[in-house]
């Protein structure tokens, strides 16, 4: 079980806490933060449509959301989809196995020995990130292992994308938190702000192009 000391914040980081989270779901699909529509057109932006029957895509820490299943139905069928928790890949495996194109893995984003090198021509992350990186301290203090864990998380999503891949990853995080973290010898990396309108804080988009 997840350490109880750790604040909930904290424990965002861990299998047992999701496992615990979509038991309680069941089979509710949830979205944290901006809908495909929302998301549409910077996600057609920066993954080649045109060439959506060749593209292998792969959904790092797919979670319940339906992004996959909006993307499946824009024409974008080659999706792999992982994450560290069953119970998860479980739900979701069911939910859409009428989407054979669709596969679902239990993996850890931070080791994902199971893939071959260089196979995905697109990373999506939603947030998967963010939750890695949650914890209850300053965010201007990030800890070491917090540190380690996302260092091997973009080093694993870098060796599995082929050359001139890219990630995307759509997050809450302000570009001055983003940054010192995502940036790598192997990225070249651009932003875009996700205007909310009427909302209290804009999103973030960036691109990781390998």
């Amino acid at each position: 079980m997840a350490d109880l000391k750790l604040s909930e914040v904290d424990q965002l980081q861990t299998k047992e806490y999701w496992d615990k989270r979509y038991r309680k779901e069941d089979t509710t699909t949830f979205d944290w933060f901006k809908t495909f529509a929302e998301l549409e057109p910077f996600l057609r932006r920066n993954i080649p449509w045109d060439q959506c029957a060749n593209l292998k895509l792969v959904m790092l820490g797919c979670g319940n959301s339906t992004l996959s299943k909006d993307l499946y139905d824009a024409g974008l069928k080659n999706i792999a989809n992982v994450d560290f928790s069953e119970t998860c890949i479980e739900q979701m495996a069911t939910l859409y196995r009428n989407e054979p194109e669709m596969t679902w893995e239990v993996m850890d984003v931070r080791d994902m020995s199971a893939i071959k090198d260089g196979i995905f021509d697109v990373a999506i992350d939603k947030g998967t990130l963010d939750a890695l990186l949650s914890y209850s301290g300053s965010v201007w203090d990030i800890p070491e292992h917090i540190q380690d864990s996302a260092s091997k998380y973009m080093d694993e999503t870098s060796r599995i994308l082929k050359p001139n891949g890219r990630m995307l990853y759509i997050s809450y995080r302000q570009p001055h938190f983003a940054r010192p973290i995502i940036e790598r010898p192997y990225w070249v990396v651009k932003q875009e702000t996700l205007s909310d309108p009427g909302g209290s804080f804009d999103y973030f988009g960036y691109v990781l192009q390998k």
